[in-house]
Formats: structure tokens, sequence, C-alpha cells
């Protein structure tokens, strides 16, 4: 199970002892009844467990990066099917799921077992097809399905919009000039239908006709009528320079990643960095909206409630690369949350979270070291000279703020507190029925993996090799030359940024991540972004053939030049303090044998060049 339901007959571990669910008394506490005594408990919801019954799990686990745009039309087209059903929850009769079947032409049973699977593990792949070991190759060569493509695009969707048997026929004509064998007009027709109908109403209809039937003019964003509906998410910097943490002095302004509830305006999630915005930025932001607070707020030592947690329906965001990377993608597909794009053209669509980026701010600028919204409004005030908060004293700051006073005060829209209509939406709903507490993540390291980006690799006799790190272990020994049951032949490979000593090999069999230690184990750690300056740095020597030794004597030559060096400069001060509060970004979700990548346990792992027969005594 991907999500464990709080809700009324829910069994669930609390103690180590089986209880069942008989009511919800509001957002932290519900009442149950133990299973083996009969006693009534008031459990508080930071305490429970999911309960897992001992049973064979016959659904295949599958490897989101070797998937299909097909398999995943095909699993998204099931999925709307069976939405209805779904709604219905136990409400769901014989009589509605016939007269689904009855409406999309198939049989009652494929729908019963749609139903199933998605219910098991209330995952979008599970609605995918095992595939077949004996399945064959497309029935078209590489030349016909090229040659088809360009038709279509040449024929077909131009401004003179032939009919399709018209661009057939220019098709076959095409065939017969590159002695190629033409497909059916059944399967131009296909191909034709799998067109997007933007794409055809762009290149057939122009811009005109594009906007006016596939563009909402409601002037209303279409989303967020309930909690969870849907999720805006933005990147912005705040008005504020920090200071280093060893000699207090300024690094300049970090980034911040919001993602807040549209229907209750809770922030349900932030990632603080020095770091600019990137794909894990999105990644980390999400995971901890999805996951509950409790060990989040433990660990940065903050005794405040934030009981937002689940997995949304849909995030919203803007059309940059670091929304759109294939991890990001996939893994929002996997845990059936659609990624949409905001409109080009259309700031309105994301003025939610630009409005809480802008409140953020504002309250930002009374704070020692603030460089207010401009220049002038700035004047004289010495905002480097001033500023006195460390990245950690900021990211306590940012989290008391969210959690005792953003949510606790009036929203100007909502006549109420973001927290007290969240809490409304899941209870107390007049419009929509209320939905309860919602599902919690039953295996939250899990969960951040698939949110990692990955890298696709071959195993090779001394191991996997990303970035001129080279990693091993014997687990994946019986890899070395073996091709991935994937299209490419490659296997998928995770890794983080804030250390270089492990990465997370998906194996193809268990669909497990198996930890993957770096080769030279002793050698000292690094962020990979302290990675990427030290091969700039070789680069520029003229280094031709970058490999592990030449990273370790590149990081010993930087770090004297650093220690000679008279002043620092913020650039320097800035990478420092990077190195040292990455880890803590991921303290929440990292594994216990996660390394220190501090400055002073990184001067212990220095090597010393110690030379042959060095301790032997040739006077003796």
């Amino acid at each position: 199970m991907t999500t464990v339901p709080l809700r009324v007959g829910s069994p669930i571990l609390w103690r180590g002892e089986k209880h069942k669910i008989t009511r919800i008394l509001n957002l932290q506490y519900v009442l149950c009844v133990n299973q083996t005594s009969g006693e009534l408990d008031k459990v508080p919801v930071s305490e429970i467990r999911p309960f897992v019954a001992k049973q064979i799990n016959t659904t295949p686990k599958i490897d989101l990066s070797d998937l299909t745009e097909k398999e995943w039309e095909t699993a998204n087209n099931r999925l709307r099917i069976i939405q209805n059903l779904l709604d219905l929850g136990p409400n769901c009769t014989e009589q509605d799921v016939a007269e689904t079947a009855k409406k999309h032409d198939t049989s009652q049973a494929t729908l019963y077992r749609w139903l199933k699977r998605y219910r098991d593990s209330g995952k979008l792949s599970s609605l995918i097809n095992k595939r077949r070991a004996d399945k064959g190759e497309s029935r078209l060569s590489k030349e016909q399905d090229k040659l088809l493509d360009i038709c279509i695009q040449r024929d077909f969707l131009k401004l003179e919009r032939p009919n399709i048997r018209q661009a057939y026929d220019d098709y076959l004509f095409d065939c017969k000039k590159a002695s190629l064998q033409p497909c059916s007009l059944a399967s131009f027709t296909r191909r034709v239908n799998k067109i997007a109908p933007q794409a055809i109403a762009l290149h057939r209809y122009g811009n005109k006709q594009l906007i006016g039937k596939h563009s909402s003019s409601t002037g209303k964003f279409p989303g967020g009528t309930f909690p969870l509906d849907c999720i805006q998410i933005d990147h912005t910097k705040p008005n504020v320079i920090l200071v280093d943490d060893r000699d207090r002095q300024p690094i300049g302004r970090p980034w911040v990643t919001f993602a807040i509830d549209i229907y209750s305006r809770v922030i349900t999630g932030f990632y603080l960095s020095l770091e600019a915005p990137s794909a894990t930025s999105v990644a980390l932001c999400l995971t901890q909206s999805i996951c509950r607070k409790e060990k989040f707020l433990f660990n940065i030592g903050i005794d405040a409630s934030w009981p937002c947690w689940g997995l949304m329906r849909t995030v919203h965001a803007d059309n940059g690369p670091d929304f759109r990377s294939k991890s990001v993608d996939r893994a929002c597909h996997e845990y059936s949350i659609a990624l949409n794009w905001r409109p080009l053209g259309r700031p309105d669509y994301g003025g939610h979270v630009e409005r809480l980026m802008r409140t953020v701010k504002t309250d930002i600028s009374n704070l020692k070291g603030s460089t207010f919204r401009n220049p002038e409004d700035r004047g004289e005030y010495d905002s480097e000279g001033r500023a006195v908060f460390t990245f950690d004293e900021f990211h306590k700051w940012l989290t008391v703020y969210i959690t005792k006073y953003y949510h606790m005060r009036t929203h100007s829209d909502l006549n109420m507190s973001p927290l007290a209509k969240w809490e409304e939406g899941l209870f107390f709903g007049d419009e929509m029925p209320m939905h309860g507490l919602p599902d919690i993540i039953e295996d939250e390291r899990r969960l951040y993996l698939d949110f990692l980006p990955f890298k696709k690799r071959t195993v090779q006799r001394y191991g996997i090799t990303i970035d001129n790190v080279t990693y091993f272990h014997p687990s994946i020994a019986r890899w070395i030359g073996v091709n991935a049951p994937t299209d490419d032949n490659k296997f998928v490979v995770k890794y983080e940024l804030h250390q270089i000593q492990y990465i997370y090999f998906l194996d193809p069999d268990t669909q497990e991540y198996l930890e993957i230690p770096r080769v030279y184990r002793d050698a000292p750690n690094m962020t990979r972004f302290e990675l990427s300056k030290i091969q700039k740095h070789l680069k520029r020597k003229g280094v031709q053939s970058i490999d592990e030794q030449a990273i370790i004597l590149a990081q010993r030559e930087l770090k004297e030049i650093e220690e000679s060096a008279n002043k620092e400069t913020t650039a320097t001060r800035r990478m420092r303090q990077r190195k040292a509060q990455a880890p803590k970004a991921v303290a929440h979700v990292s594994p216990a044998n996660s390394t220190d990548t501090s400055p002073e346990n990184s001067e212990l792992d220095d090597w010393e060049v110690v030379n042959a027969y060095d301790d032997i005594d040739l006077d003796m």
C-alpha cells in the first residue's frame, strides 16, 4: 500500500497493538478500539503506524523510468474509466459497474479487476498490463515509421486542412517513391487520432482556434474546491541577507520553494536552500508536503503543530525546466498526482503562490539584514553589515513563522485562518462532502527516493561511474556486462546532491533500491556542487583525464588555497555554508548511515602520502 487510510473502520497499529478507528475527534486525535482487549483508546495521529496484514503481494513492482508513453496513456485512460466508481467508494453497486462497462464497451470482470488492483496499490502503474516476455517488435520498420510521421506532419497538419483520405493518398505516393511498404488506411487513421487536439487546432486552424477551443476563459483558477485538490508551487528569494556559521560574515540571500494548498491557503511544505532552484528543490518540497511533519519539527527543535500532510490531487507550477524533470514527472504519475503547468500568458493562474511569496517578503522586511523591495526602499540601510541570521536560524524562524503565525492569523480572502479553513474542509464541508483525515504515507523513504533525480547507466567490471566517481558493491556483481530489461539496456541509478559517498541502484528483479557505496570509501566526502567546482577547476588547468585521484588532489589544492587566503570572499563563505547545511535538508528521510560532510569531519579524512618502507629502520 502506498497510503494508510485514516477513516472510521480502518485498522492501525498503536504501541505495537492492532486497533480499529471508531471515531475521528480532530486533527490531533482519533478514538480507537483495541482489537485484543476491546478497550477504547484516545490515540494521537502522530503515533499511528500502518497495520500491514501478512499476505502475498501478487502485484509486480514496476520501474517507472522504463515505462513507455503508450503504457502511461493506457493506465491514465483506465483510471478515467473507473474514476467515477472510485469516487462512489463503498456505495458502488453492481449496477454502477454494469452501466460503466456498457458505456465504455468493456466487461464488468475487467472493471472489477482494475478496481481491485488500483484500490490495493493506490498507484497508477497498477493499471498497466504485465509485459509479455514474447512481445514482438513493431510491424513498421524505423524507416516506415519515420516516413509516416513526416507525411502526417507535412500533409495533414497544415492550414489547408486536407481530410485523412487525401493525406493518406500523398503518403502512398511517398512510400512508392521510397520503395517502402505503406501501412493501411486504418493504421494511418489511428496514428492521426493519437495527435493531441491542441496540436491539430494549432497547425490546422491557427493559434486563435487553439485559444478559443482549448483554453479556459473563466478568469478564475479552475481548482482548489477541497483540501489537497490542488497545490501551487514556486520559488522565490527572501529579502534577507544570511551570515555563515563560523565567522558570521554575509553569504547572500537564500532560495525558498513554497507549496500552498489552494483551498485553505495552508503551506503544505517548503524547502530552504542556498542552491538555485532545481528539480531537487521541487522534489524535496513535494516530499515534505506529502509527509507528516513531526520528525522534521523535532529535528530542528521546534515545538509546534503542523497537521498538514497527504497526497495532493494536482500540482500546479510554472513552465520552468526544474518542474519538467523526468524524475518529478514520473514520481507524480506513480502516486496519481497530476502535474499541470501554468498557461503561457496567464500569470493569474499562479496568483495564490505569488501572493504567498509577496506576503512572506513583506513580513520579512522588518528583520535585520533585510534588503527591502528595491534599492530605493533600502536607501542607506547596510543590509550586509546588519545581517545576523545564519542559515539554520533563518530556517527555524521561517518554520515558526509558518506554523505559529501564518497558519493562525485570519486570511482576508477566507475570513478565517488557513488552518481553520483546512480543518473545515476536512470535517465540516458545506459545498463539498467532508473528506476526513488524509491518508498517510507508509514508506516515506521510498517516496523520497522516487522523487530523486536519476541517471541511466550500465554495470561494468569496475562498477558504476557517475560524475567521474566510481561505485561498486557485490550486490550488483550479477549485472556486470548484462543488459538491463529496458529499451536502452541501462539501469536506473538515483543520486543525492548533498553527498557523493552512496548512490541508489534500482534492482530490476526486486524493484528495490540498493545502496551502493563509493569504491574509494576513505576518500573525503563532498557535495555534488563541490564536485562540480573541482571538475571545472581541473578543466581550467587543462587536465585531460579526470579520475578520482585527480579529484582528491584537486580538493586538497583548493582547500590549501582557501586556507592561505588573507580574506575570504562571500562566495567562499557561501560554499562552506552550502556544504554544512545540505545534509540537514534531508535529515528526516536520510538513512542512518548518511555520511557527515561538515568541514571538521572532512579534515580528518585527508590522506597522507606515504612511501613504501618508510617505517623500516635501515640502520639496524
